[in-house]
């Protein structure tokens, strides 16, 4: 006969809560099919790109901090001796490593907006379908897939244009010529312009329509 303590110790086990770093598909996924295995792969998927990118984009704040560190001490140093002063060695060479790191991070991201267009463009697919049979229902709780396929959509177009900017940063950063422009570029960098606070409502949204977050 089982005691007080067996039963609260089976209970605890049962509701122990599970610790998650990326997005994991739960057990009812693999009973999915169709439209809703498509578009809750394709949240889980949108999750993982978007937390490479924040990642990604964090290595490339600390970079890009220590060349605007470099930039912007040698050109108070020419301005101080009213002179155009050439970089010395150490300086070039410290900046060409830097350089090439900025130029691995904007290629991730790179990858990570691919990835969230491919999304975005499988939810459009899984769309036009539903429109074609004439198909609205509720997927989940109480999105259509029409409203996955706009959020993705919107994702996909702020992360493309956030991507842009990265782009140019990277081309021209090294190559400063006033503090003033190293500055603007370090702050577009870390403050991500194109990618609203808008981004994380819809993000939360498709994954909490879809189970994967409460």
């Amino acid at each position: 006969m089982s005691t007080k303590e067996d039963d609260l110790s089976r209970i605890s086990k049962l509701f122990s809560p599970v610790r998650l770093n990326n997005v994991v598909k739960s057990n009812k996924t693999a009973n999915l099919t169709g439209n809703e295995r498509q578009i809750k792969d394709g949240c889980a998927d949108i999750h993982n790109a978007i937390q490479k990118w924040t990642k990604t984009n964090r290595d490339g704040t600390e970079t890009i901090t220590e060349i605007a560190n470099i930039r912007i001490s040698h050109i108070l140093q020419s301005e101080e001796e009213n002179t155009e002063k050439p970089d010395n060695s150490h300086d070039i060479l410290k900046l060409e490593s830097l350089c090439e790191n900025m130029q691995s991070c904007v290629q991730k991201l790179k990858k990570v907006v691919l990835k969230i267009d491919t999304v975005a463009a499988k939810f459009q697919g899984v769309q036009t379908l539903s429109q074609y049979k004439n198909d609205s229902e509720v997927l989940f709780q109480t999105w259509s897939t029409k409203d996955f396929a706009s959020a993705a959509k919107e994702l996909s177009t702020m992360y493309q244009k956030e991507l842009e900017v990265k782009q140019s940063i990277y081309e021209n950063v090294c190559h400063a010529v006033s503090r003033d422009s190293v500055m603007f570029y370090t702050s577009a960098w870390v403050h991500q312009p194109y990618i609203e606070e808008r981004a994380d409502i819809l993000l939360q949204s498709m994954l909490t329509e879809t189970g994967h977050q409460t």
